[in-house]
């Protein structure tokens, strides 16, 4: 059975990285190596070499249709490919390879989406009538279905799983405490807390301090390790070191220079006590480790994590918020650290569950598919 998988992927972004991690480690768990997967990169060799999957240049019309040709299905996803916030574009592309593949009778699913914004009415339209002719759809939060209905899809029923890098496994300890020395990081009894930023067009430098005044609030008042995170290479890290340097001690901040693949992320941040990040996936990282989780919301699908790990009042605003007060309530967090760890693994538990699900609804697709080719012959 071979699967083509359409995403942002390739681009250097760990979020997305986790998607497609946690999409290959679904199906592994529900059908072992019976299922082949192809991913359509931006750089098919650093795919390849992350991923151990075959991988096509996304941009090349010829490799994108050969591999359709070839595949028992398309998934779309996950992340946040249908929206016009990025660009009406990217957008466009993405509902292109949906369309190229229907033209071919390839089944698609949307898988794991998070829909939106759609700002455009065209945008709206586009989707709407692309969606439509989708054989399965399952989306990670609530707030995606409800964008799809009120643009008027009505057609396949509309499934609410979780994000794939839910689905992602945990190294044991020993494994996860070395990836920490690897990267230079210190393992002293200081509380840890992870910081995962990302840029916003120009970055004033008002902004700048605000977020160097962040780190040396959590290191003040929480006697804290901060240790900086960028999620997205090299656009996030940049910025990372511009903040240590702001605070006037940057060898205190330490800042992760290196890209590391997403499980090893995901359990160097194992280590972490809580992690105050804008990046949706950080968020999600942390939740997955029981690490609890401040977001710095930028974007409504950060907004919808946090009311699906029941953290609403952890959260502020990208721009607006203030740094002795975030760091007060990151210190509440870490005196309640037992209690909101507990109920974060407990609902993650639960999330990787449906997380796998996805698998299980394109799995359900695959086989449809090869009965419908079976009765023709």
């Amino acid at each position: 059975m071979k699967v083509a998988i359409s995403g942002y992927y390739g681009c250097g972004n760990a979020g997305d990285e986790a998607v497609l991690a946690g999409i290959k480690e679904a199906f592994h768990k529900r059908a072992g190596d019976s299922v082949q997967l192809t991913a359509l990169s931006q750089n098919p060799t650093e795919t390849e070499i992350l991923h151990q999957l075959p991988s096509v240049y996304r941009m090349n019309f010829k490799e994108v249709k050969a591999t359709l040709r070839e595949s028992q299905l398309l998934i779309s996803g996950g992340g946040s490919l249908l929206q016009d916030s990025t660009s009406f574009k990217s957008l466009l592309y993405y509902l292109g390879v949906v369309k190229l593949a229907q033209n071919m009778r390839v089944p698609v699913m949307f898988y794991a989406q998070g829909m939106g914004p759609l700002r455009r009415p065209l945008s709206q339209i586009l989707v709407k009538m692309v969606a439509n002719r989708v054989q399965a759809i399952s989306v990670r939060d609530e707030a995606s279905a409800t964008l799809l209905k009120k643009i008027g899809v009505v057609r396949p029923p509309i499934e609410v799983t979780a994000d794939p890098a839910f689905g992602l496994p945990l190294a044991p300890k020993s494994a996860s405490l070395k990836l920490w020395e690897r990267e230079g990081l210190s393992l002293d009894s200081r509380p840890k807390i992870g910081i995962a930023l990302r840029p916003m067009g120009a970055t004033e430098p008002f902004l700048i301090a605000k977020y160097a005044k962040l780190l040396t609030e959590l290191e003040a008042q929480l006697g804290a390790q901060v240790v900086l995170i960028p999620m997205q290479t090299p656009g996030d890290l940049p910025l990372a070191q511009e903040i240590a340097q702001k605070t006037g001690r940057p060898d205190d901040f330490p800042v992760l220079s290196r890209a590391l693949p997403p499980i090893d992320l995901l359990n160097l941040m194992s280590h972490l006590d809580a992690v105050v990040a804008m990046r949706l996936h950080a968020l999600i990282f942390a939740a997955r480790v029981g690490a609890p989780p401040f977001a710095l919301s930028y974007d409504p699908k950060v907004d919808n994590l946090m009311e699906l790990l029941h953290l609403e009042d952890q959260k502020t605003h990208w721009r607006d918020f203030d740094p002795t007060e975030v760091a007060n309530r990151v210190s509440w967090t870490l005196t309640e650290k037992t209690v909101v760890s507990h109920k974060l693994k407990e609902k993650a538990l639960e999330l990787k569950q449906k997380a796998y699900k996805n698998a299980d609804i394109a799995l359900e697709l695959i086989r449809w598919k090869q009965k419908g080719t079976q009765n023709r012959h």
